[in-house]
């Protein structure tokens, strides 16, 4: 077996040897430089990688360096990358995955395992395993692995691999922008600004801004938990920040951002941003946030720990971050895996909803039999050109929500992925991907790093400079948060199907950049927008639990408001049971000073909420409905059960002025209890 191919994803990928770059297992860079010192070998753009592995250019003759650093006992790999595309790569790891037959026994796989001197790192049920070769071995990983794939009683052996992902972010030369146009654009066209651009989130926050029963996972490079727009009661319930050594992943609680992170503060203020006054509001602002920080370098068996521990704490996770154009399908453990939890994962067992960001390389996410060749910018922001096949990993995985890009006019943003795995677009900036020019759009305002890491505006907790699929992607999780505050009895994959089934359709087929591929609308899905715009309000309407009803009552007071400090009171028996899931009031009342008035209302526990309070001073009357979105305070009834006496009781806390309380309505929605 030759080391000029290995399978991921059931494929069979061609792979050829890179001319002078390697792989060194050593904890850092000046570890591994000690080490080619001691090897007598002259190493050359030492970086780090993953967990223990440094990507270094040999700068003599490859072969002799590398056979100098292995009698050190040095742990040394070539670099792979795709015959005839200069700008892929491959790392390898010691390690792969193998899945053996249902039928093969426990016995046959231990002799397997005891003849090959090969190490089990986890046991990953169904007779799959990851397992590290040893120095016994005498083979690497891709050459064992291409060896277990031969044999009869093996379903796959597929490599675990150590991937580069990429932040999939801009940051244009905007003017400053004071709205958050994404959750609401105005009735009225505006400049770089059309009606209907945004997601209509005030809308869907008329019946739910969220509920802290829901959980999003952000996972990314760091987050400014001091930040204003993340405090709230019960609003971060987990913080991780993962690492892996020995082929596992641990955990710390040190999720801040470090050095050059810049990108995980804003992608949470998009999707989880508080209700508190001041700064920026999330699409689902009453959702709970659970922060994950992960380096960018994690293998295929580290994604897998990841996931598993994500899906036990969260119901929805967002990531903004992936592939550029490469053939990098995903191996079949961690698909496996993927399609594991999207149908039982999560915190209610119902499944992870996964949203995942297309990427930004105006390039299919997967191609399989592509022959076009695509430029784009890598993350050392240098330009390469790709033309092989095309599976960008995660983002193609069929059980996901893949989320490409909108602008401000309703185009498609011109940097924005496309292709067949696209489920729905949602609203964002505009750049060229190549920064040849700068097209039309605006950008996402939302929160930014001020003091740690990096940030997009500087001296600033905001900015109004965020954008790309990574801004589009919490937006669509903050969706799916609302959604399932709603209903969480919902499973992942019927959330991805109302999201599909209320997108809006109404985008413009137009491009600032070209596409090989055409946009237009076919049987409901264009390539470019999948099902089209995520729309929170028709999603958040659509997702009405069974056992959702709603209580009005009308109550006819006709009660004179008596002058200072006599109270009146109005009572309702409400007979029916359930736990409210939103409640208004209702008030029609004449009176010649407002700003004389208070008024309460009592539930049957006795939680009590000052609907108005002395405001308004001599304006006459007051004819409106309190709702939770306006008023906050009435989030206190929100959970509690309805049946029992409801008391609105007014006082008049000032002499002279007369009036008459009308009527009243109480509007709950209610979750009926179980028999």
């Amino acid at each position: 077996m030759s080391n000029n191919y290995f399978w991921q994803g059931g494929r069979r990928i061609s792979i050829e040897q890179t001319e002078s770059n390697i792989t060194l297992h050593a904890p850092n860079v000046e570890t591994a430089r000690s080490v080619a010192d001691a090897a007598g070998v002259s190493l050359e753009g030492l970086e780090k990688v993953g967990p223990d592995l440094i990507r270094a250019t040999v700068a003599g003759h490859r072969d002799h360096s590398m056979t100098q650093l292995r009698q050190l006992d040095n742990v040394v790999h070539h670099v792979y990358r795709t015959p005839g595309q200069p700008d892929s790569q491959y790392l390898i790891t010691d390690s792969f995955f193998i899945k053996f037959k249902p039928e093969t026994s426990g016995e046959t796989i231990n002799e397997f395992l005891q003849c090959e001197k090969l190490e089990v790192l986890q046991d990953l049920g169904q007779n799959t395993l990851q397992v590290r070769v040893t120095t016994a071995t005498n083979r690497n990983a891709i050459k064992t692995a291409n060896l277990a794939a031969s044999r009869e009683d093996v379903e796959y052996a597929e490599p675990n691999l150590v991937h580069q992902l990429q932040r999939f972010c801009f940051i244009p030369a905007d003017e400053l922008f004071s709205e958050q146009w994404h959750l609401h654009s105005p009735e009225d066209d505006e400049p770089d600004l059309v009606t209907g651009a945004g997601i209509f989130a005030p809308e869907a926050w008329e019946i739910t801004i969220g509920s802290r029963d829901i959980v999003i996972c952000v996972v990314d490079d760091g987050f400014d938990l001091t930040h204003p727009d993340f405090q709230g009661e019960d609003k971060i319930v987990g913080q991780l920040n993962a690492f892996e050594s020995n082929g596992n992943v641990f955990y710390t609680d040190d999720v801040l951002p470090k050095g050059g992170d810049y990108h995980g503060t804003p992608c949470a203020g998009v999707a989880l941003a508080e209700i508190n006054g001041q700064g920026t509001v999330g699409v689902a602002p009453g959702c709970a946030f659970m922060a994950v920080r992960f380096p960018l370098t994690f293998d295929d068996a580290a994604m897998i720990q990841l996931f598993q521990r994500i899906s036990r704490e969260a119901d929805v996770v967002s990531c903004s971050w992936g592939y550029g154009p490469g053939y990098q399908p995903l191996s079949r453990a961690f698909s496996d895996t993927l399609s594991t939890l999207a149908r039982t994962g999560g915190r209610r067992g119902k499944g992870l909803v996964i949203c995942v960001a297309a990427g930004n390389n105006n390039c299919p996410v997967k191609d399989i039999n592509n022959t076009r060749t695509y430029e784009y910018i890598n993350g050392f922001g240098s330009r390469g050109r790709y033309s092989g096949p095309i599976d960008r990993w995660i983002a193609a995985h069929p059980d996901v929500i893949t989320v490409s890009g909108s602008t401000s006019l309703k185009t498609r943003s011109a940097y924005s992925s496309w292709g067949r795995e696209i489920c729905v677009c949602a609203p964002t900036n505009n750049f060229h991907d190549l920064q040849e020019f700068q097209p039309r759009g605006r950008g996402v305002v939302t929160t930014d790093n001020e003091d740690m890491g990096e940030g997009f505006t500087r001296r600033s907790r905001y900015t109004d400079r965020f954008g790309g699929t990574s801004s589009a992607t919490p937006t669509v999780a903050g969706v799916c948060g609302l959604i399932l505050s709603r209903n969480p009895n919902l499973t992942a994959l019927q959330v991805k199907q109302l999201l599909q089934q209320t997108a809006d359709k109404d985008l413009k087929i137009e491009s600032e950049t070209p596409v090989n591929e055409p946009g237009n609308f076919v049987d409901g899905f264009s390539l470019w927008f999948g099902h089209g715009k995520v729309n929170a309000a028709r999603a958040v309407k659509a997702a009405v639990p069974e056992t959702e009803i709603k209580i009005d009552r009308d109550i006819q007071a006709g009660l004179e408001i008596a002058e200072a400090d006599s109270p009146i009171f109005s009572k309702v028996e409400i007979s029916q049971d359930g736990v409210i899931s939103d409640i208004r009031i209702g008030l029609d009342l004449t009176h010649t000073y407002i700003g004389d008035l208070r008024i309460d209302i009592t539930a049957p526990d006795g939680t009590a909420v000052t609907l108005h309070d002395r405001k308004g001073f001599s304006t006459n009357d007051i004819r409106t409905v309190y709702a939770a979105s306006e008023l906050p305070a009435l989030r206190a009834f929100i959970g509690k059960h309805i049946q029992g006496t409801w008391i609105l009781s007014l006082v008049d806390t000032w002499r002279m002025d007369v009036g008459r309380l009308n009527s009243w309505r109480l509007i709950v929605k209610v979750t009926t209890t179980s028999s």
